[in-house]
């Protein structure tokens, strides 16, 4: 029935398409096209691949090799992604219910809890956008191995393994998999049947290969990023204000947990910096009450109390707003706390309903009323979990969406305007990257969209002034570099647009469009070897029309006729509507004397272009021979 559920509440996202991240994570990242990018996924950051730009604290290779690994089954098909997030969430619902169900002795808890878990809407982000796969898999797997952990009261070696095993793959999904260690020991100290009989040793036995791994990731971090957390998100936010904002965001995120709305993909985040602000002192109340319930209930339940302290250890990595991303209360953090919430809430509601057993007038009045009111909140959940599926249906009605939640949230404006631009509106996509760049004055990726727009609207000075203020601001990214190249080649100033695209490609080698975008510079001073290297560099990383259309047009001009023809051959066979890789294949036949091929090409040009003179008077030319 859980299973049951969950799918119910989320069939309908099968339809969605990529949303947001998705785009840059799934559809440009090279690193899914081979296997040969295995050492760069296990090596370095989840944004290693768009090159110094995606300097980040983020190493999650479970997220880019499920990614690959799903690319290979399904291709560039958002249906296949769904449906592995799908179900990595029914796994995680089942684990919910094995898990609480050990924890509490009750299986009728774990139940309860699964169920309110499966229901939650909460959980919409997570499970509706691709690119957030790591709290799945992290959730799912942390789990896994804690399940292990309270079953062994005496662990052998192969428990040792299999939980050791499945918290490394926890931690390389997602790095808060890390407070696995914390929720260990504070199960083994507080909630474990036996601990008052068992030795300390032995206790310790129990938990140090979590100890121990753990100890090893963060050893790992270190090797591969200098230190624990290589980049500041938020350098402007003080100590003081991350520390007051920790309880704000605390209320924050106790609130959506009771009553989940406004949902938001992004909600607004402003640094608390008093103690007197109404959110700080919500938050600070909130946890002084959760201890206090916790410190209380361990006379009542051990595991009721563990409940709560799952909810704040799990929750505590993401309170410290310097570290975080741009969107510091976000949505998808609470999916491994409200596991916490959901067995809390399980556990009142059994507790109501055995209290009344012994009072029979009464008994069957309260639990009429205990199902009534559960049902009216489980139809509540699983509704707006459907109706929240469908904002995620789209890059537009996601960002429309959000923006009607949160007008101030600039990132997402810049988002739209590019949904606007790939339109062709560019009325509106200018309206709002120029409102975006407002609200956000240091966002390079609006000043570089706008510098884009500009230059598509052949307002030359207006974009030159917008793209050396993004590489002014961020000169270590390479994609307002090689668009500044692109406005240098269209204003005839190649040789500095030939730096701008030799940087671009510095800065990120594993970039196919920084490398299609220097080799067609470098084709236009005549530097038609060097070109060759590096379209064939970008089709290495990254198949694309333009790639395959560039290499072609060099190996004509360098007299490579038979690598000419194997390139559009291979273009005619994939846009079979190109008709100038047609003509310019028909050309070719024609020279060599293939009279009957070149027919054939020249009668597909007239397919797609019946008006195509040069066509025309080509096939009247070899009717003639």
């Amino acid at each position: 029935m859980l299973i049951l559920v969950t799918l119910l509440c989320y069939g309908n996202i099968l339809a969605n398409s990529f949303v947001y991240d998705d785009d840059q994570q799934i559809l440009q990242n090279p690193y899914l096209r081979s296997w040969r990018f295995l050492p760069e996924i296990f090596t370095t950051t989840v944004w290693s691949f768009v090159g110094q730009a995606g300097a980040t604290n983020y190493y999650r290779p479970l997220m880019t090799l499920s990614f690959l690994v799903l690319w290979k089954l399904f291709g560039p098909i958002p249906f296949g992604f769904h449906l592995f997030s799908i179900v990595v969430h029914a796994g995680v619902v089942v684990l919910v219910f094995y898990v609480g169900r050990k924890v509490f002795q009750d299986w009728r808890v774990g139940w309860v809890g699964a169920l309110l878990f499966a229901l939650h809407p909460i959980h919409t982000e997570a499970v509706d956008w691709i690119a957030a796969l790591p709290d799945l898999e992290s959730a799912f797997l942390f789990l896994a191995a804690f399940g292990i952990f309270v079953v062994s009261e005496r662990p052998g070696s192969r428990r040792w393994l299999a939980q050791g095993s499945l918290f490394t793959l926890a931690l390389l999904a997602k790095e808060p998999a890390l407070m696995l260690v914390a929720v260990a020991i504070a199960f083994e100290h507080a909630v474990r049947g036996d601990r008052g009989i068992s030795p300390p040793r032995q206790k310790l036995l129990r938990y140090a290969p979590l100890c121990l791994v753990g100890a090893a990731y963060l050893l790992l971090r270190i090797a591969l990023f200098g230190k624990l957390a290589p980049v500041l998100q938020h350098p402007k936010i003080s100590w003081a204000q991350s520390m007051y904002s920790a309880f704000a965001l605390l209320a924050d995120y106790g609130r959506f947990l009771i009553w989940p709305s406004p949902l938001s993909a992004f909600h607004v985040f402003h640094a608390s910096s008093s103690l007197a602000q109404p959110a700080v002192l919500a938050g600070l109340a909130m946890a002084i009450v959760c201890v206090t319930g916790a410190l209380l209930l361990r006379r009542v339940s051990t595991a009721t109390a563990f409940a709560l302290l799952w909810m704040g250890i799990t929750i505590a990595p993401v309170l410290n707003a310097r570290w975080m991303a741009a969107n510091v209360f976000t949505e998808r953090y609470l999916y491994l706390p409200s596991i916490g919430f959901c067995w809390f809430i399980g556990w009142c509601c059994i507790r109501l309903w055995d209290s009344n057993a012994a009072r029979v007038p009464r008994q069957r009045s309260v639990r009429i009323g205990v199902v009534l009111v559960f049902s009216a909140l489980a139809v509540l959940g699983a509704t707006s979990i459907a109706l929240r599926n469908r904002d995620w249906q789209s890059d537009l009605s996601l960002y429309t969406r959000t923006l009607e939640t949160d007008p101030d949230a600039d990132i997402i404006r810049s988002n739209l305007a590019g949904v606007y631009f790939d339109r062709s509106d560019y009325i509106h996509a200018g309206q709002e990257w120029e409102r975006s760049l407002a609200g956000k004055p240091d966002n390079v990726i609006t000043m570089n969209a706008l510098g884009i727009l500009y230059t598509v609207q052949q307002r030359y000075p207006e974009a030159e002034a917008m793209l050396q203020r993004a590489i002014a601001t961020k000169p270590l990214w390479a994609d307002p570099h090689y668009d500044y190249g692109i406005l240098l080649h269209k204003t005839g100033r190649d040789t500095q647009s030939l730096a701008e695209h030799s940087t671009a490609v510095d800065l990120a080698p594993v970039n196919p469009e920084a490398r299609r975008w220097y080799a067609e510079e470098l084709a236009a001073v005549g530097k038609n070897s060097e070109a060759e290297i590096q379209y064939k560099k970008s089709l290495d990383l990254q198949a694309s029309y333009g790639a395959l259309r560039g290499l072609a047009m060099v190996y004509v001009r360098t007299g490579q006729l038979r690598e000419a023809e194997a390139t559009l051959r291979q273009i005619v066979a994939q846009y079979p509507y190109d008709g100038d890789s047609h003509l310019q294949l028909a050309n070719l036949l024609s020279t060599a004397g293939r009279r009957d091929e070149a027919r054939r090409e020249y009668q597909a040009v007239l397919q797609t272009d019946p008006a195509s003179a040069e066509a025309v008077a080509a096939l009247k030319r070899l009717q003639g021979h």
